[in-house]
């Protein structure tokens, strides 16, 4: 074999080993943003059903209607991902109610978790829903 033979395998060699690293890269990376996006739209979920467990019931004297923002904080969290002994990432959730309809009684609810992929992305994980009176 010349020099020029072994040259030409090792940098085909090099260029394979490359493309199977950036490959290893990326799919670690993928996989780390679905899983916080997953932790994301279960912190989100959680807040809605927070809301759901709210009394409001307007068939009462007085009418009791706790499904209001100014009940539902916003909130700082950090997302979890157990065992990645990576970075911390910390994550907003917010919510806003609005009313619908007031015949029949109908609020919107939505939730959005915010955090921050890899220090550089902002990600929104958004849930809405609708909510009538307890019944």
């Amino acid at each position: 074999m010349t020099l020029i033979e072994v040259m030409i395998a090792m940098a085909i060699a090099g260029l394979a080993i490359g493309g199977i690293v950036a490959g290893y890269i990326y799919c670690t990376t993928s996989a780390q943003r679905a899983a916080l996006s997953l932790a994301a739209n279960a912190k989100a979920m959680e807040r809605i059903e927070e809301t759901r467990s709210a009394r409001w019931n307007t068939q009462t004297f007085p009418a009791v209607d706790q499904v209001v923002s100014s009940n539902f904080p916003v909130r700082n969290i950090i997302l979890d991902l157990s065992g990645a002994g990576g970075g911390i990432v910390t994550a907003t959730v917010q919510t806003d109610i609005s009313q619908i309809s007031v015949n029949p009684p109908l609020k919107r609810v939505r939730v959005d978790c915010i955090w921050r992929f890899k220090r550089v992305q902002w990600v929104t994980n958004t849930i809405e829903t609708c909510r009538a009176p307890d019944q």
